[in-house]
């Protein structure tokens, strides 16, 4: 507000309003000449150069009446468009327009680049953390889980098979242990107590370094002194094609005994079932004079075996085909596979595996097949 002087105790002044002002009505505080503070009420819509008088405002006269306070509107100044430069001046209008818009642009930009993309940024890389964190912890618990699930089904899996596998072994055995039966049923085309020489013509003679095959005491006695080396005593009389061979084995002293069978005496070629006092079992297929070159078909123990010397044990071979299930006490050990050799003759000995060795063979049978 100017003051431009008294007359007669009235103050006049001049009060600039911005358009907006004027149009939408506003309030001013105007401090007087003596200090005071008045609240001037605009109306809205008021026009430049109308007056707003304010009675009793103004200073005091000569008459000592105050007088008035007088406001005359001074709108701010727009510069009407000159035709001359109104290209120009639109083109200005755009620039400042444009100036105005990346001015208040570069302020928004400063502050999205300075305060918020930071924050986005960090409240993104904390959510990326943390999702990545979240995703790393859920992928590593799914390959937990599925390592688990794997790890569970394949224990699953193998407890499946080795359920299957045991279950397959007991049918095995069940089916072969009737099959024994059925096949020892009928009268055995061999049958030989062993009690002394007959017409199966089994073989009497002493060995190179000790020990033979004699019959004593009601039984056939074969016998090895030499550790590391086995007797063989064979029947002289038959070969056997398919069939099945049993025999009591008894080991009197030293380690172990068993069966010969599709035996070539000749050149040293048969399968050989092996039992030992201790338990075990082994069976080997000897395809020349040299032991080394014996291959090893099936080993193991079992509880059917009776331990120890003087217990007598009933040793059985099933010879069909290439199929050779063995048996103790008609109880089943163990069945395999083999094609080397068809048919053959018998025999029984004794093996010295650590100690010189004498076994007792007695009832013989064959039944075929």
């Amino acid at each position: 507000m100017a003051l431009e002087g008294q007359q007669d105790g009235d103050i006049r002044a001049v009060l600039a309003l911005g358009r907006a002002e004027a149009l939408a009505g506003t309030k001013r505080t105007l401090t007087l000449p003596e200090g005071q503070q008045i609240v001037i009420p605009v109306p809205a819509g008021i026009r430049n150069g109308q007056e707003i008088r304010l009675e009793g405002r103004g200073q005091p006269s000569l008459n000592g009446r105050k007088g008035a306070l007088v406001l005359t509107i001074a709108l701010e100044h727009i510069e009407p468009p000159r035709q001359s430069r109104r290209g120009q001046s639109t083109g200005m209008i755009m620039l400042l327009t444009a100036l105005t818009v990346f001015v208040m642009g570069a302020s928004v930009i400063t502050l999205y680049f300075t305060v918020i993309r930071p924050n986005q940024l960090r409240a993104q890389t904390t959510a990326a953390s943390v999702t990545k964190s979240t995703a790393t912890s859920l992928s590593q618990a799914r390959d937990t889980a599925r390592a688990g699930a794997t790890a569970q089904a394949q224990m699953n899996a193998t407890a499946t098979v080795q359920t299957q596998a045991v279950a397959q072994t007991k049918v095995t055995a069940t089916v072969l242990q009737h099959i024994f039966n059925q096949a020892t049923s009928g009268n055995p085309v061999l049958n030989d107590s062993l009690n002394q020489q007959d017409n199966n013509n089994w073989e009497v003679d002493s060995k190179a370094g000790g020990g033979g095959c004699a019959f004593t005491n009601g039984a056939y006695h074969v016998s090895t002194l030499l550790t590391g080396f086995f007797s063989s005593c064979y029947d002289h009389s038959h070969i056997f094609s398919n069939f099945v061979f049993q025999v009591q084995m008894t080991v009197l002293k030293g380690d172990r005994g068993g069966i010969i069978f599709r035996s070539d005496p000749t050149n040293t070629k048969f399968y050989l079932f092996r039992v030992g006092q201790d338990g075990s079992y082994d069976l080997y297929l000897y395809v020349d004079t040299s032991g080394s070159n014996a291959q090893l078909l099936a080993q193991g123990s079992s509880s059917a075996i009776h331990t120890g010397l003087n217990r007598p044990n009933k040793i059985a071979v099933i010879a069909a085909g290439s199929n050779l299930s063995f048996y103790v006490d008609q109880q089943f050990l163990v069945s395999i596979k083999d094609t080397t050799y068809q048919s053959g003759s018998i025999g029984v000995f004794a093996d010295a595996q650590t100690n010189p060795t004498e076994v007792a063979f007695s009832n013989a049978k064959v039944w075929t097949l």
